[in-house]
């Protein structure tokens, strides 16, 4: 199958849970024989074309709005190309890149998936999404083939807005558990784990009060926090304020491959966003047998139940008692690792995630959606029902 991915984040130029999926579909896609192109934005020193992990990528300048990459080359590219392809997979209705995707196929273009990484921007203002949610994302919702989204509540969510529910489908998010698997017969770090993006929507800032009320009780717990962003000096400056310096360890980057042993040598994994989709730093730390303690959120409530401890968002001190109960409770803890260990296995496995993608593509382009005959002259391409064939479809 001829794949089109579209994404405004690609790791490892950008970590983020985006970019981490798209670039692990796209590998694993590749992997298994399908021709999988990626159009994604430049933020890095890198070539604007090149061949990785069997997949091909082609990057596209551009100007960035509220952390949006928006490219006229990207959307010209699309317009060339829209046909090329068997499928077209965008991510995240919240990216530019993935309007464009929709107006190609109101054009006329390849069928086309657009999967929910979350309805609300971590980064962009609030009354700008207001406007932005219930116009012109659901138009780009209305216009897809079908939608990806992660859980039941991030499914009802698509409804309320208008949303068609014969279009959603619900594909969990998942997390390589043969790569992501436990330490067994070694304590971990007196560590504390936080891995993220340093945007307004991840809530670094109740985590360092929370942190600081936590160190009373539990002086020799170090905090790491691995991420970049545009709030990171914002951080360095709250952790000297709160006089944190010798508790809080930073780093930038970590590759992916070398994140499982990250996650064997801490304690816990905190997350105390204020919006999420479904994060996979939250199934990575429960496939390391790492208990969680996360804010709660409607869609991770029943992924970490038994697995960790839930807290309100924005209240240091719910978050504190989190990371105290959790840590003075070493049979809980254990409990809540063995349990997000089978979980992660059980339910959440990347392999399925990447099989049940596939079984969607290939539904739609079997399907019959889209007649590519162009009507005379006009550049118009119409959709329609019934064809029986997949070359009827290419």
């Amino acid at each position: 199958m001829r794949i089109l991915r579209v994404a405004g984040d690609l790791y490892p130029a950008f970590v983020g849970g985006i970019a981490i999926h798209a670039h692990e579909m796209s590998k694993m896609q590749a992997s298994m024989g399908h021709e999988v192109t990626v159009y994604t934005s430049i933020w890095d020193d890198e070539p604007l074309e090149e061949v990785r992990d069997n997949y091909r990528i082609i990057r596209f300048k551009g100007i960035t709005v509220f952390r949006n990459p928006i490219s006229p080359s990207l959307f010209c590219r699309l317009l060339r190309e829209r046909m090329k392809y068997d499928i077209i997979h965008a991510h995240s209705h919240l990216y530019s890149s993935t309007v464009f995707c929709a107006l190609m196929r109101m054009l006329g273009s390849s069928p086309l998936v657009i999967t929910n990484h979350g309805l609300v921007s971590q980064t962009a203002p609030i009354w700008l999404q207001k406007l932005y949610v219930p116009t012109v994302a659901k138009w780009a919702y209305d216009t897809a083939d079908s939608i990806i989204c992660y859980t039941e509540t991030e499914r009802r969510q698509l409804i309320d807005l208008g949303i068609h529910p014969e279009k959603i489908s619900i594909i969990h998010n998942g997390v390589d558990t043969d790569h992501f698997t436990p330490l067994t017969n070694i304590a971990p770090k007196k560590q504390i784990l936080w891995i993220g993006k340093y945007v307004p929507g991840k809530g670094v800032e109740y985590l360092l009060e929370g942190f600081q009320l936590f160190s009373r009780e539990f002086a020799d717990y170090t905090l790491l926090m691995i991420g970049r962003g545009p709030q990171k000096d914002d951080c360095l400056k709250m952790i000297e304020d709160l006089g944190l310096k010798e508790k809080v360890i930073l780093m930038d980057f970590v590759d992916n491959e070398d994140l499982p042993e990250i996650y064997q040598q801490s304690s816990l994994f905190v997350l105390p966003s204020l919006e999420e989709g479904v994060p996979r730093t939250i199934l990575e730390a429960m496939a390391c047998g790492v208990p969680v303690a996360c804010t709660e959120l409607p869609q991770l409530v029943k992924i970490v139940s038994e697995c960790g401890l839930l807290f309100p968002p924005k209240d240091p001190e719910a978050l504190a008692a989190a990371l105290s109960t959790l840590l003075s409770d070493h049979e809980m803890a254990q409990g809540c690792g063995r349990n997000g260990r089978e979980k992660a296995v059980s339910m959440y496995s990347w392999s399925d995630t990447v099989s049940k993608t596939l079984d969607l593509y290939a539904s739609l382009t079997r399907g019959g959606l889209v007649d590519k005959s162009r009507k005379s002259g006009d550049g118009y391409f119409k959709r329609v029902s019934g064809l029986s064939r997949p070359e009827d479809v290419r």
